[in-house]
């Protein structure tokens, strides 16, 4: 594999959304709990929640393009290879 490095980083960054899920979650709940009111609690949850959400979004993003990144270069790769190929046998 040509980008070897890419491809821990991509692994990496599925690995890290994960956690950042697990630790949004149990962050959320904890701070809804120990909340003074119920409206702050509910607060905590849902923005919490959202966040959580929205970072592991883009986490996930992130990795999904790099493996794309690295899809176009090997199918590029691929066709410039073609490309030469009909080109030195004359058609």
């Amino acid at each position: 594999m040509k980008y070897q490095t890419l491809s821990i980083i991509a692994s990496c960054l599925k690995v890290l959304t994960w956690v950042v899920v697990v630790l949004g979650v149990i962050m959320s709940i904890r701070l809804s709990i120990i909340s003074a009111t119920l409206t702050a609690a509910i607060t905590f949850l849902i923005i919490g929640f959202v966040a959580t959400t929205v970072i592991a979004l883009i986490l996930l993003a992130l990795s999904k393009l790099i493996y794309l990144f690295m899809d176009v270069e090997e199918e590029l790769r691929e066709i410039a290879s073609l490309l030469k190929r009909e080109q030195s046998t004359g058609h």
